[in-house]
């Protein structure tokens, strides 16, 4: 697994799951936006096109590259999972109760070897508390 920091969301799984749906959901917008020459950081694009949308673009794209019942993943691809809900809850979208509690539950029984374990611990347990208060999407 490719995988560059502490955060769930930052592996190679889900940084290609989100790129998907932001790709799927906005298309051209999304491109121009992380262009070299827009002034936006990658940080700040996602804020500004982080929608419920994306979110379901993202899982469906992963769903689809993993290619196997959600009983038979392994932790790095639970792990890509929970990093895509959670970056979505990080910029404030309202997450379904069936993503977010599917996350929660790999996130608190995660079992990956992490080379910074105490930090990872850190952040898995900041990524747990934000999903126990995320809200769901209006009905």
């Amino acid at each position: 697994m490719g995988h560059w920091g502490v955060k769930s969301f930052e592996n190679d799984d889900a940084s290609d799951a989100l790129e998907a749906g932001f790709e799927e959901v906005h298309g051209a917008v999304y491109d121009d936006l992380m262009d070299d020459r827009s002034p936006l950081t990658f940080d700040q694009v996602q804020q500004k096109l982080a929608n419920l949308e994306t979110l379901t673009a993202a899982l469906a794209a992963l769903v689809e590259t993993v290619g196997k019942p959600f009983e038979e993943w392994d932790e790095v691809e639970r792990l890509a999972f929970a990093g895509v809900v959670v970056r979505h809850a990080e910029v404030e979208v309202p997450i379904p109760d069936e993503a977010r509690i599917r996350a929660l539950d790999w996130l608190e029984h995660e079992d990956i070897d992490w080379d910074e374990a105490t930090v990872r611990r850190l952040r898995r347990d900041k990524e747990i508390v934000l999903l126990r208060k995320a809200k769901p999407p209006e009905s």
